[in-house]
């Protein structure tokens, strides 16, 4: 049944282990003892946490009366490359976890008082929940539903209905990207593919990246991105010291280096950087994998990651970092962190930057001289210094 329907046998597995061992409404811990120096200790290092969090995010003010928090992970059969499709900046495990304890922080009447003394008032109304994206169908579950209080339960459903219709169109979409969706019919379905244990391409995990992009939503609204791109949301008027931003170069962007480098090599130079094709490959020990009967563990990833069939699915370019901030601030932070310098002097980034909304786009030169943007086959203006 696995193999003649995974997808029936899929859903009967999930039917019968709930029948044997139903779900337990569960949540997660971070209230400290009361009254306490532990206590007190606690609820500052969470406060700090939670203002961080807030803070990079450009979210300190206008907030909604839902508020989700969204991590992400992949589910698939027999793959080795399971972790690969899940959350990096997680250790290559779900994101789920994160989201629960970072929107239980949220709702703490004791870290949203110490907000609003750092200048984040944060309205009764409004409650955070926690959400998981499950990029391999493109289905996102609001979690904890059973913590939800009466106020919100049917905002909280109403988003759900939103969520279920989005992620339906969008794995449509996808769909049509997917190694031979054209002829496969249902069985290319995301969901199938998910499911199928002799699927070596459930998904494209995050083959196509090309750029970074910080910055308010609005920067990029109406724009088709074609699901090639980091966003993350930036407001660089509330972040007038820089420590946002000097969190974001020096984390995400980062991380999506590591992603975006791991991509790079293991496209342009498969035989030494990937791990070569999944249908020969041995899993060892749980910890790697040989090509065949022995030889080195293989490193990078496998080429059903990268190539439909022998046309590369990736793009191996080099990450485009693309920030609306001044770009003084962008040079104060670059010249205090020697990794961001020999990123962006090294070449291995590409920043491009936009002092603020209707100024022109200015490209970074390695020594931190800058130019302005222009077409391809346009000529490039002479650099000039920032200070």
């Amino acid at each position: 049944a696995k193999t003649l329907a995974p997808r029936g046998a899929a859903a009967a597995r999930g039917r019968l282990h709930a029948l044997l061992a139903p779900p337990v409404p569960t949540a997660v811990t971070v209230d400290p003892p009361e009254g306490t120096p532990l206590g007190e200790q606690a609820d500052e290092e969470q406060a700090l946490l939670a203002e961080a969090t807030l803070r990079t995010m450009g979210l300190v003010r206008a907030f909604a009366p839902l508020v989700l928090l969204c991590g992400h992970g992949s589910s698939t059969e027999n793959n080795p490359y399971a972790s690969a499709l899940d959350c990096g900046a997680c250790g290559g495990n779900r994101g789920g976890h994160s989201a629960r304890a970072t929107a239980a922080i949220l709702n703490r009447p004791a870290i949203r008082r110490r907000l609003a003394e750092r200048g984040i008032e944060i309205p009764v109304g409004t409650l955070f929940v926690a959400g998981e994206h499950d990029t391999a169908t493109d289905r996102v579950s609001i979690l904890d539903r059973h913590l939800v209080p009466a106020s919100h339960r049917d905002q909280v459903a109403a988003l759900q209905a939103a969520l279920d219709r989005a992620g339906a169109a969008t794995a449509a979409e996808r769909r049509r990207t997917l190694p031979g969706s054209g002829h496969l019919g249902r069985i290319g379905q995301p969901e199938h593919r998910a499911a199928d244990w002799a699927q070596v391409q459930p998904e494209w995990g995050l083959a196509g990246n090309a750029a970074f992009v910080i910055g308010p939503r609005r920067l990029t609204a109406g724009v088709h991105l074609e699901g090639r791109c980091f966003l993350h949301s930036y407001d660089p008027a509330a972040d007038p010291d820089g420590q946002a931003l000097e969190s974001i170069l020096t984390a995400p962007v980062v991380v999506a280096h590591w992603i975006n480098a791991q991509y790079y090599f293991s496209t342009v130079e498969p035989a030494v950087f990937s791990s070569g094709d999944k249908t020969a490959q041995n899993v060892v020990g749980g910890i790697g994998v040989v090509r065949g009967a022995g030889g080195d563990l293989g490193v990078g990833l496998p080429l059903q990651s990268l190539f439909d069939g022998p046309r590369p699915f990736h793009e191996p370019l080099r990450l485009l970092v693309v920030v609306q901030a001044p770009l003084a601030r962008l040079e104060a932070i670059i010249g205090r962190n020697r990794v961001l310098q020999e990123l962006f002097d090294g070449e291995w980034l590409h920043l491009v930057a936009q002092e603020d909304e209707g100024s022109p786009w200015q490209v970074r030169l390695p020594g931190g001289t800058w130019a302005r943007w222009a077409p391809a086959d346009a000529p490039v203006r002479r650099p000039v210094p920032v200070g």
